[in-house]
């Protein structure tokens, strides 16, 4: 483990910038609610975000609709009331949003909460001091440079920050580590449809396919088409990328490639049903969307029974009740499995070996079918909210 300690400063470090007393690594639905609840309680937060705008899986992944929302407060609700009130919420099944609203949205709720966001930059490594973890390092235009804090919450989406801290993980499901099937969500205009079921897209792609035959197959056989509100636009979920390794930069880049080619031919047979025939692609997600990566060990693991009786803790944060959605790695299969009403423990977030370190959002501590559930993006920023809070309170520890 090669990690940069506070003295000497090394390995091409540059430079020491000024303390913080929470660091959020990630700028996704999580980071924003980390960012947010850290701040307004108190805490002085730099927002460390790899793209030039937050949003991470909504704005980057194209990412609709907001699942799992209906029941939260807090940042989620508020973010919801913003895009209520520009009149850019709804679309399908009313869950949905438009995607550069969203981008200033956020950028308006960190500046209120007084959260200071540094965009184009990439976290490299923690900065250790035995087993705490005060500050990061990262690289952007100015170089590498050493941020310290008192507490960093990693909302990267795959831990990246707790395993390069040493924090032990899991990654995919028990028997093989093979993770779920990714999507590249890709955004079409010139259409209105309300997709029903299921069932509707792919028998309209079926009879595209047996009027024009090709040796295409379609990749997935539930797509959907989801409306955005108030706007000739949908985005749509059918790509799927299996067999990569969600952890390897040269498997990610032939998924994208290949998320790409599926997005081509897939239009290519939309625009030849008289339904799609107008269409226009506007553009493929900035970023693959990968449902599951690393879970880091905790001090709870939330499981598939948990989920399945409805369990609540001393410690819950929140209450998840999206069922258990499992894209299967190898083939078109699809395990749906309903959940009771359940809450996510504080615990969960609280790595086993590691002081002064949060993980929030779809990689904190549980199995591989529990996180089929509270992966969405709605658990995700009240995870994040909680974790935020939970770091601003104990700043005096």
């Amino acid at each position: 483990m090669n990690n940069i300690h506070l003295e000497p400063l090394g390995n091409g470090v540059t430079g020491m910038k000024q303390n913080y007393d929470v660091i959020v690594v990630g700028g996704g639905p999580s980071g924003i609610g980390a960012a947010i609840g850290a701040a307004r309680a108190g805490a002085d937060v730099l927002l460390i975000e790899q793209y030039g705008f937050a949003g991470g899986m909504w704005t980057a992944g194209l990412v609709n609709p907001v699942f799992d929302h209906a029941n939260k407060g807090g940042v989620l609700a508020e973010i919801i009331g913003r895009l209520q009130k520009e009149d850019v919420w709804g679309g399908f099944i009313d869950s949905c949003f438009q995607y550069e609203p969203m981008k200033w949205i956020l950028d308006e709720m960190l500046a209120e909460a007084g959260v200071t966001p540094l965009y184009h930059t990439m976290f490299s490594e923690p900065v250790l001091d035995g087993d705490r973890v005060t500050g990061v390092v990262v690289e952007n235009k100015d170089g590498r440079t050493l941020y310290a804090a008192k507490w960093v919450i990693d909302c990267t989406g795959d831990a990246d920050v707790a395993a390069r801290a040493g924090v032990p993980c899991v990654v995919g499901r028990p028997e093989d580590g093979k993770c779920q099937a990714m999507t590249l969500m890709f955004l079409l205009g010139n259409i209105e449809f309300m997709q029903g079921d299921c069932n509707e897209l792919y028998g309209i792609l079926q009879e595209a396919l047996a009027q024009h035959p090709s040796d295409y197959e379609i990749p997935f056989t539930r797509p959907y088409v989801i409306q955005i509100p108030n706007a000739r636009q949908a985005v749509v979920q059918l790509t799927h990328i299996r067999g990569k390794n969600v952890l390897s930069a040269e498997a990610l880049t032939e998924a994208e490639i290949e998320g790409r080619r599926q997005v081509r031919d897939t239009v290519r047979l939309m625009k030849k049903h008289p339904l799609f025939k107008d269409v226009e692609l506007l553009y493929t997600a900035p970023q693959i969307g990968v449902r599951d990566s690393r879970r880091i060990v905790g001090k709870y693991t939330l499981t598939a029974e948990d989920c399945a009786a409805g369990r609540q803790f001393e410690d819950g944060v929140t209450v998840a009740t999206f069922g258990i959605d499992i894209h299967n790695p190898d083939n078109d299969d699809q395990t749906c499995l309903p959940v009771k009403p359940y809450e996510i423990p504080m615990r969960c977030m609280i790595p086993v070996n590691r002081e002064g370190l949060l993980v929030s959002g779809r990689c904190i501590s549980g199995d591989f079918a529990a996180q089929a559930s509270y992966r969405v993006t709605g658990n995700c920023v009240a995870l994040g909210e909680a974790a935020g809070r939970y770091a601003a309170e104990r700043l005096g520890e």
